[in-house]
């Protein structure tokens, strides 16, 4: 499960069997920002805005959001892909189309293959959340880096280049 810092946009690994019962404080290993994690947006009715928070002043702050239940609220009105540039060392750039709302990268069994044996078989996935992207390294043993910083999960901005071993990779959402 991932939560999204309101103040970095950076998405923060939760095991789901560690996953608060109740609303919780939590800062940002990132940036510092003091937050609230909430409850999932998946056991409210449809439509029921969020529980007005807590009287109790540990609880104030902005509140996390799984992101998987953020996607359900999306713009109904356009339909998105993924253009995606790879390049690995000796290649040139490919650039692919991903019609899906989500995809993973890897040297084996991956949605996209690349030929890097720095790669894991199944290194990433890379998710459409409204119209962001999200990319999550899938516990890979050489590591996922955007802009030369090592990541376990993180939304992707205009111009970031991802690496996973020697490939170079530029994701953007476009919307149809």
């Amino acid at each position: 499960m991932y939560f999204v810092c309101p103040s970095c946009q950076a998405a923060l690994r939760v095991p789901p069997g560690k996953l608060p019962e109740r609303r919780v404080r939590y800062t940002c290993k990132r940036c510092g920002t003091a937050s609230v994690v909430q409850d999932h947006l998946a056991d409210r009715p449809p439509g029921q805005p969020p529980a007005p928070p807590d009287a109790d002043p540990d609880l104030d702050g902005t509140v996390y959001h799984h992101v998987n239940d953020l996607a359900r609220f999306g713009d109904a009105r356009f339909t998105y892909e993924f253009v995606c540039g790879v390049k690995t060392l000796d290649g040139p750039v490919r650039k692919l189309t991903v019609r899906a709302d989500r995809f993973t990268v890897g040297r084996g069994d991956a949605d996209v293959r690349v030929d890097d044996p720095l790669v894991s078989r199944v290194h990433v996935e890379i998710e459409r959340v409204l119209d962001r992207v999200l990319l999550k390294d899938l516990e890979s043993t050489n590591g996922t880096f955007v802009n030369d910083r090592r990541v376990s999960a993180e939304f992707l901005t205009e111009g970031d280049v991802v690496r996973v071993g020697n490939t170079r990779l530029k994701v953007r959402l476009v919307a149809r």
